[in-house]
């Protein structure tokens, strides 16, 4: 495996940079380093929300450098830091200064090729299925929102981006589904779990047509209107009714799992962030549902493990939601649903009887009905399964702020190590 560096910090040198966008930054001088010393931009290490650090091994290199080379190992520390080796040949005259420049408490322990190949294949494999999951829900609210409300059947099959739908829109653009998902994502990142920041910004969607694709709230559901006003008079947050079943809060849902997988507390957290727009029982299990496979999707679950849902066959759930995780997905629905556990059975059904991305997704959307939101729900699930590799570049190419939301999931990506709770 090869990698590529920019150094930080050059061999023998006691001047010490630090990369940034624009450029790099004197941070200041310290013990002249025993190696080039340097990060790989773009690999993200999610034990601290930073760069994967890495060092070249060989004659110094000046700060600045893009130093290519061969995987050669990696220093693994106790305390969770870990440096990639790189370099051309062994390097092993860098190796006993490169080890002895480590407090004895970091216990630095020297790993090899194979090893280090793994642990790096493995952060790219999560990064990939991170920003599969947030690309994923926006492709498929815009695929699906080509034949929002038309009754399956009723139309020439979904094949491909091109934009137009009951609510005009150019190739690549999405609904609601979308807005409210990177409205999530934005609160998550700058509040944590705040379901009242949540709602406002809800509510500036609702109102002012923030992140939206044509400056006004396109495609809001009832429940999700209902809640929104409420929230205006109230300022409670959780501001679902009984009647609110929809998927409102499924389609919305990955950027939490993303922030939150870790955590113990990630079901409780999706009853809440599901509850600021909706108050049914089955909405309310669907969307804790949909979180355990998500997180089980990012961590490379098999498809097969997580379609059987053993552990949630034990839940006390509404009759409509335990028939989906009892198997009712394995059946072709009538029509993509609004009703919250239809919407997971027919996001699932597309899932469980597809080998792709591409083909699970033609099946999601051209289900008719709801399709924007089965879409979005799809392409939550199968892309934090499959990852951004597997998703089209026709399909990602017109996607009407992509930068944005591809920055959004390396950003929640690094935020999954925070605790659950302030």
């Amino acid at each position: 495996m090869r990698l590529r560096m920019v150094v930080e910090w050059s061999k023998g040198s006691p001047l010490r940079y630090a990369w940034k966008e624009e450029g790099l930054q004197l941070v200041g001088e310290e013990e002249p380093a025993p190696v080039n010393y340097g990060l790989i931009p773009g690999l993200i290490n999610p034990a601290d929300g930073e760069e994967v650090d890495a060092v070249y091994l060989g004659h110094p290199l000046p700060p600045g450098t893009w130093a290519e080379g061969n995987l050669l190992g990696m220093v693994w520390l106790a305390d969770g830091d870990h440096k990639l080796l790189l370099g051309e040949g062994p390097g092993l005259e860098d190796l006993p200064s490169l080890l002895a420049w480590f407090a004895p408490a970091r216990r630095p322990t020297l790993l090899g090729p194979r090893e280090a190949q793994a642990w790096v294949e493995e952060l790219q494999g999560l990064q990939d299925r991170y920003l599969g999951a947030m690309l994923g829900l926006a492709v498929g609210d815009a695929l699906g929102a080509q034949v929002e409300f038309r009754p399956k059947g009723s139309f020439p099959l979904v094949a491909g981006m091109e934009g137009g739908g009951p609510h005009h829109l150019p190739p690549g653009a999405w609904t609601d589904d979308t807005s409210m998902a990177l409205c999530l994502a934005e609160s998550l990142l700058e509040r944590g779990f705040d379901p009242q920041d949540q709602m406002e910004r809800y509510l500036r969607w609702y109102r002012e047509g923030y992140l939206s694709a044509k400056g006004y709230p396109l495609g809001i559901g009832n429940a999700t209107r209902r809640a929104l006003e409420r929230f205006a008079r109230t300022r409670d947050p959780f501001c679902g009714d009984e009647e609110g079943a929809g998927n409102g809060p499924l389609m919305r849902l990955a950027p939490l799992v993303l922030a939150y997988r870790q955590s113990p507390g990630l079901l409780d957290l999706a009853h809440l962030s599901a509850r600021t727009t909706h108050g049914a029982r089955e909405a309310l299990e669907a969307t804790a549902v949909l979180a355990w496979l998500l997180k089980g999707a990012l961590e490379g679950v098999p498809k097969e493990e997580l379609l059987e849902m053993k552990p949630l066959l034990s839940w006390e759930l509404h009759p409509a939601v335990r028939r989906v995780v009892e198997g009712s997905f394995w059946h072709e629905p009538k029509e993509g649903s609004g009703y919250a556990p239809a919407t997971l059975e027919a996001a699932l059904y597309a899932f469980a009887t597809t080998s792709s991305f591409q083909e699970g997704m033609l099946r999601a959307v051209n289900l008719g009905g709801d399709a924007d939101t089965v879409g979005a729900v799809y392409g939550q699930l199968a892309g934090a399964y499959h990852g951004k590799k597997a998703i089209p570049d026709a399909w990602l190419k017109p996607l009407f702020l992509r930068e944005r939301i591809e920055a959004l999931a390396l950003d929640l990506l690094r935020a999954s190590r925070r605790p659950a709770l302030p």
